[in-house]
């Protein structure tokens, strides 16, 4: 039976010293794929859960890293943890990374799992998956290390990232976060601050150097300032000092160019070199730090976030491989105040209004009016607006005004900073007067005039606005924005005018002079739109049928005639259609659109004003009828068969052409249109009208003679709604 580990050692012996850093540069990785795959810590993924709840498997973290099963102990290297991630993919993020870890240190793997398990077995959790007779020592020596906080912990995690990229301050400072009582805890991290201190130390003294040389030997202080900058990247003294070596001196063009841009932002530029990439910093109160993005073989640069308020400059250093490999390209010192943005002046009737965008640290801005001309009686207006981004001067005459708007920024000190300011120039002009009253006359057979009160010396126009967005009486407008005007409505014409189409919905006027224009009020209108495409098609009994396509926008259609008149609604039409009783004679009828009429508009006390139009034609033809019937004799067994179609035509106008006859043939069923089957014969309108009886002989078929068949005739032209077609009994157009 296995024994207990160190059972004959002692817990000082067995255990050694404990880790209370994981020292691996993945560890935030893995800490990430942990939480994503729901793990307490990384050695969970070593052994399946069923296993491991049942106690078949576990895993050995104090003698090297083992996976331990009843038959068999086998230690956990970078092959088994690869092949590991192929078998389980939900956890194969972690053990990669796990693998990698092991791959760089084969010991680091233990110190990781060590370091997690340790605050979890503080904590008395159960379950891990953990060998039972390492679970009892684990538990008890977490209780006598010292405990981390959540500000050590992170102090403790960041030591491997820190150290591998060469900040060597910042490591410093974690160090110092974590304390002696833990350094004394963790040989390794002992270790790690000894090495650490002779770097620095180091770094001190070649800083002192290179300083003192700064004034005599700047190539010896450079080379002492980089020397520093390989061994601690984060040094910020021996940036500073570099960034003091290319300073320019005042009164001369800085090497690199500072100069504020929209959005309260810096845009930077500088001489490209051909290969060199450039790491760009803002240098300021506080330690100099990176600008975000201006990395690479660019020569331009934008800082988006500048401290607001401050004197800052900016470095361009050369690097190679991350490090610095000269003296950097300085700019001079800006103070960082950015102008409102987006200003625009708009004028009115005695007044000019001022719009702008406050920047996001400005804490008020300051306007400035300056009147007409530039003498001592120039007007100057001033107003402060602390959060509004807009302000309007009022009772201004009309001339040329010029505006600065200075932006006000608070300062570190405690007091305000001013920006440059920005200059506008704008003009109060003169403005038309407005309309005071509008109205619609409709005729009283058709069209509509407009007229009203108002807007003396001005040009009024009618327009319509989209659906609800017209504004209200007085508002101020451009010339340029407003629609186009409205061609069949004109304000002030004595005669009556209607639109081509159909029109519902509000008329608006506007007063306009020059480029400046008050909009007015408005009146709705109701404007049915003309009947379409009237004919007439005669039927049975006198009845004349008024076919048209149905007029946009009206509420009904009123049929006037020599005797008689008729409205219909339009789901009467579509329904039943419109028959009038107009006789065999030729007749003439007027169909006259009607608007829905005077009715409340939106809810509001405002009316809609229909506005007739003029009445359409229709010349109804008198009647022609064309008759026809099968001519047939008897074939065989009482069958009787078609042989020929007498034809005759009556009351047709001779100077109006018949359409012409076509007979269908089709089997089985009776044909429904002129296309429904196969034509047999046909006679034009000419023949139809040359006598009004005639017989035409079937032209013969083979498929005459093999019934059940059916045959029908049709009329065909544009005079075929003009003429009725009597047809025979319908069961003698069937042949069985």
């Amino acid at each position: 039976m296995r024994r207990g580990f160190g059972e004959r050692l002692g817990l000082p012996g067995a255990l050694g010293p404990l880790p209370l850093a994981p020292l691996a540069r993945e560890y935030k990785e893995l800490m990430e794929s942990q939480l994503t795959a729901g793990l307490r810590y990384a050695g969970e993924a070593l052994t399946d859960p069923q296993e491991a709840a049942s106690g078949d498997a576990f895993v050995s973290v104090l003698d090297g890293v083992t996976l331990c099963t009843p038959r068999r102990r086998r230690l956990v290297d970078e092959a088994a943890l690869l092949s590991l991630a192929d078998a389980r993919p939900a956890h194969a993020p972690v053990l990669r990374l796990l693998a990698g870890i092991r791959r760089h240190d084969p010991a680091l793997l233990r110190r990781v799992l060590l370091y997690q398990l340790l605050p979890l077995l503080r904590q008395g959790a159960t379950g891990l998956g953990l060998d039972p007779a390492e679970l009892g020592l684990l538990a008890k020596a977490a209780r006598t290390l010292p405990v981390l906080d959540d500000h050590r912990r992170t102090a403790a995690e960041a030591l491997a990232p820190l150290w591998s990229r060469r900040r060597l301050r910042a490591c410093a400072h974690a160090l110092a976060a974590l304390g002696p009582d833990v350094l004394r805890a963790d040989p390794r991290l002992a270790d790690l601050d000894a090495r650490l201190r002779r770097v620095l130390d180091d770094c001190d003294r070649t800083l002192a150097s290179a300083a003192a040389a700064a004034g005599t030997d700047p190539a010896r202080a450079e080379a002492g300032y980089l020397r520093v900058l390989s061994a601690a990247s984060d040094d910020d003294e021996a940036v500073r000092g570099l960034i003091r070596l290319g300073t320019p001196p005042a009164g001369t063009d800085a090497p690199l160019a500072a100069r504020p841009a929209d959005g309260g932002r810096v845009a930077l530029s500088w001489p490209g070199r051909t290969g060199v990439h450039w790491r760009v910093l803002r240098d300021g109160p506080g330690r100099p730090g990176p600008v975000p993005g201006a990395t690479g073989t660019a020569s331009t640069a934008t800082d988006t976030d500048p401290p607001v308020g401050l004197r800052v400059r900016y470095a361009a250093f050369p690097v190679r491989d991350g490090r610095p490999t000269g003296v950097p390209l300085v700019s001079h010192p800006l103070l960082v105040a950015p102008d409102a943005e987006e200003p625009a002046l708009d004028d009115g009737p005695g007044r000019i209004a001022v719009r702008w965008r406050r920047p996001r640290t400005a804490t008020a801005t300051v306007l400035t009016l300056t009147g007409p001309g530039t003498g001592p009686g120039a007007a100057s207006l001033h107003h402060t607006a602390d959060h509004a981004g807009t302000h309007v001067f009022t009772g201004l005459e009309p001339g040329a005004y010029t505006l600065l708007l200075t932006a006000r920024h608070p300062s570190p000190d405690g007091g305000t900073v001013d920006s440059p300011g920005v200059r506008l120039t704008g003009t109060v002009h003169a403005w038309p007067r407005p309309l005071t009253a509008l109205t619609a006359e409709p005729g009283p057979e058709d069209g509509v005039r407009f007229t009203g009160r108002g807007g003396e010396g001005s040009e009024v126009r009618l327009v319509t606005w989209p659906e609800g967005t017209a504004p209200a009486p007085g508002t101020e407008l451009r010339t340029a924005e407003l629609p186009a005007p409205l061609p069949w409505a004109r304000y002030g014409d004595p005669g009556r005018t209607t639109p081509h189409e159909a029109f519902a919905g509000l008329v608006s006027a506007v007063t306009v002079l020059g480029e400046r224009a008050l909009a007015g009020p408005g009146v709705r209108l109701d404007v049915p739109g003309p009947v379409g495409a009237p004919r007439a098609v005669r039927e049975a009994g006198g009845q004349v049928r008024l076919l048209f396509d149905w007029p946009a926008g009206a509420g009904a259609v009123h049929a006037a005639w020599d005797g008689g008149e008729l409205r219909t609604s339009r789901s009467r039409y579509v329904r039943e259609g419109l028959r009038l009783p107009l006789g065999p004679g030729p007749r003439h009828v007027t169909l006259r659109p009607l608007a829905p009429g005077s009715r409340p508009a939106d809810g509001t006390a405002a009316t809609v004003v229909g506005v007739p139009r003029a009445p359409v034609g229709v010349d109804v033809p008198p009647e022609a009828v064309v008759r026809y019937r099968l001519l047939t004799r008897r074939r065989g067994l009482g069958r009787r068969a078609p042989y020929a179609v007498e034809v005759g035509a009556h009351g047709h106008d001779p100077a109006v052409p018949l359409p012409d006859l076509v007979l269908v043939h089709r089997d089985s069923v009776r044909p429904r249109h002129p296309e429904d089957g196969t034509v047999l014969l046909r006679i034009d309108g000419a023949a139809l009208a040359a006598a009004p009886l005639q017989t035409r002989e079937l032209p013969p078929a083979p498929d005459l003679s093999r019934p059940p068949y059916a045959l029908r005739a049709f009329l065909l032209g544009d005079a075929a709604g003009a003429v009725r077609l009597e047809e025979p009994a319908l069961t003698t157009l069937v042949v069985r």
